[in-house]
């Protein structure tokens, strides 16, 4: 999986949110760019997924 890093900056969810606004994000972008990082074991984009899942489901 790609690290935010590894992502175009146009579509990394902070500099997206920054540029578009907070409509241009889904759930999971916005929750990413809340946390703003993950732990040593995962990357924020996963925990921003579980999250979504937990909030949507």
């Amino acid at each position: 999986m790609k690290t935010i890093k590894d992502m175009p900056e146009y579509s990394r969810p902070r500099e997206k949110l920054r540029e578009k606004g907070v409509s241009a994000l889904t759930d999971e972008e916005l929750i990413t760019a809340i946390l703003g990082m993950g732990t040593a074991g995962v990357d924020v984009r996963t925990i921003a997924r579980q999250v979504a899942g937990l909030i949507n489901g």
